[in-house]
This record gives structure tokens, sequence and C-alpha cells, in this order.
């Protein structure tokens, strides 16, 4: 008997494979976003107010993008099983992956763009470059959910104008200021090599390699989102990318907040490790009177994972522009806490 229903076309899985493993992986990067939260709650407790906001915030913000792909799923694969008509359909897709995805992104590029501040004043230019090309971004998502509403079919998403214009806004405004973030932390460190100490500058290293590589992931996938829509018009293998790159983010904000726990044991080990030899500890081989001073106040900053620093009596501390070699350990240690 005829169901009335449109037939399964023998591509189905073209079709059904890109939601279905795009929103597993979705899923997957929720729990080991749940996972980092968990870390900062026992490691972070006297963090600073803002960044407990910006962690907790965006937790909630992924909590309700991940319920709204579960909507999702329900809708494609349960309610509307075998229904050609509801796999096709958006739902509400749009607003959970564009809209969502383009405001933590937004959000996660500002964050680094004020730490690129608090670590060179004299790149302001270059952070508000940064901003504006996260706005822009934004924009696109904004652009790409609103056109996707109006279609509300997956195959119209190639035939319309403007759909098309928004979509590439949005990723590839994605991909330029995460490559700016990645490229202007390597110039930072490369500046730093030359007029910065060797302790500093293998802390920061650490903080680098970290954040280009998160950077690299993030703008990798906003670059793959692209050429699947563009070189693969005829399936939906953007849905699978797309459906990821708000969770990266959002992992990419916790792996640096939690890495002050790794850089802490760094600074502990670094610093230990520079007085005496032998056999006792590093904490019996630093002298008494350099516990408390310079690089060891650096240490308690790394375990309390504030933005307040051992004060010199100079407001410049956040900056690495070293004056002296005199000062270089304790101002180069003191801007890789202004980082992180």
């Amino acid at each position: 008997m005829a169901s009335g229903l449109p037939p399964i076309p023998p591509n189905i899985i073209d079709i059904t494979a890109p939601q279905l493993i795009g929103t597993l992986f979705n899923w997957a990067l929720y729990g080991i976003l749940s996972v980092q939260t968990y870390v900062y709650y026992l490691n972070f407790p006297d963090d600073t107010l803002f960044n407990k906001c910006l962690v907790y915030g965006s937790y909630i913000f992924e909590v309700v993008q991940t319920a709204m792909t579960a909507a999702d799923l329900y809708y494609w694969f349960a309610s509307g099983y075998g229904n050609m008509i509801h796999l096709g359909n958006v739902y509400i897709s749009p607003a959970d992956t564009p809209v969502l995805c383009g405001i933590i992104a937004a959000v996660v590029q500002c964050f680094f763009a004020y730490r690129i501040f608090t670590l060179r004043r004299s790149y302001l230019w270059i952070c508000v470059l940064i901003i504006l090309t996260s706005i822009v971004q934004t924009a696109g998502a904004f652009g790409t959910a609103i056109r996707g509403f109006k279609l509300q079919e997956y195959t119209r998403f190639h035939e319309n104008l403007y759909f098309p214009a928004s979509f590439h806004v949005w990723l590839l405004g994605d991909t330029v200021c995460d490559v700016l973030i990645a490229g202007t932390m390597l110039w930072i460190f490369h500046q730093n090599r030359k007029e910065g100490s060797r302790h500093g500058t293998k802390i920061l290293a650490k903080l680098v390699r970290l954040i280009v590589e998160t950077n690299t992931l993030t703008a990798g996938m906003a670059l793959l989102s692209f050429v699947f829509y563009v070189v693969f018009p005829a399936n939906n293998l953007f849905i699978s990318t797309t459906l990821i790159m708000g969770k990266l983010y959002s992992n990419t904000l916790l792996v640096t907040f939690n890495n002050r726990i790794a850089l802490r044991k760094a600074a502990m080990l670094e610093d230990s490790g520079a007085y005496g030899s032998g056999g006792s500890s590093g904490s019996d081989r630093i002298p008494a009177h350099r516990r408390r001073s310079n690089f060891g106040s650096d240490v308690s900053t790394f375990r309390i994972a504030s933005d307040r620093f051992a004060t010199s009596g100079k407001s410049e501390l956040e900056s690495i522009e070293i004056e002296n070699l005199k000062e270089a350990r304790l101002r180069t240690t003191t801007s890789v806490g202004a980082m992180i």
C-alpha cells in the first residue's frame, strides 16, 4: 500500500551519514568539555569572576546547543524515520549550528585578542583587527541561520544566491580570525626569544604551542567545511563538520585555562632546578631568601589561577617587552601569567 511519502533514494547514506556522524562527534566533544569544566572547578576555585563567568557561561551555552542537536536528531531519525521530508528539513539546526557556533567562536576569539593585548599593548591594532574579523564571522553565521530558516531544505542551500554568500563569510571569517590569532602568537614568541630570558621563553613556548595548535584546528575545521560545501554540492558533508565547530571552540577555551596546571608544574620544576645540585629536593636547593621572591611568587600566581601578579611597583608588568636582562626573568614570567 502506498504511504504517500517520497521514496528512499539510493544515495541515502550521503544524506543521513553527515547529520548522524556530526551529531555523535558533537556529543563526544560535549563529554570532553564536561570533564574539562570539572577539572577547572577542582583546580581553580579562586579564579577571577570574569574567568569563571567565561568558563561556566560557555558550558551552559554548550548544554543548550547539545540539547538542540538532540532535538534535531530526534526529528530526523525518530519521529521522521523513513520520511525523506523530515530528513531533508533543517528543523532548528540553523539556530544550534551557525548561531550558537558563531557566538561561542566570537567569545573565544575576543578572549584571545584581549590576551594578546595584555602581552603586547603595542599590538592594539591587530587585536582590533581580530575583533572586527570575529564580528564579521558572527554576522555571517546569523545570515546563514536566517537564510537557512527561510529555505527550510538542505537541497536548496546551493540554489539560493544569498545563502552561499553568508555561509562563505561565516566560515572564511572564522578561518582568517583563527589564523590571525595563531600567527600573532608565533610572532610574539619570536620577538620574545630575542629579548627575553631562556626560562620565560620556555614557559611561553608551551603556551604559544597550545594556542597555535588549537587555533589551527578550529581554522582547519572551518576551512574544511567551506571546501565540503563548495566541492561536494550533491551531499551534506559540510553539515558534519559545522556541527562540531562550536564544541571545538569551547574546548579550546577550557584547555587554555586548564593548561595553567601544567605551566605551574613546569614553572616550579624550572625554579627548583635553577639552584644547587645533588640529591636534595627542589625546595631544599632553593635558598630561603629566594623562595618568596621573583619567580616563587609567580608560581603562586599559577596556583591560584589569577590575573593578579607579584607586584614590583610597575604597571607595565603585563608586557613582555623586556627592558634589560636584570628584569627579564620576572617580567617574562609575569607576561605568561597575564596571557593565561
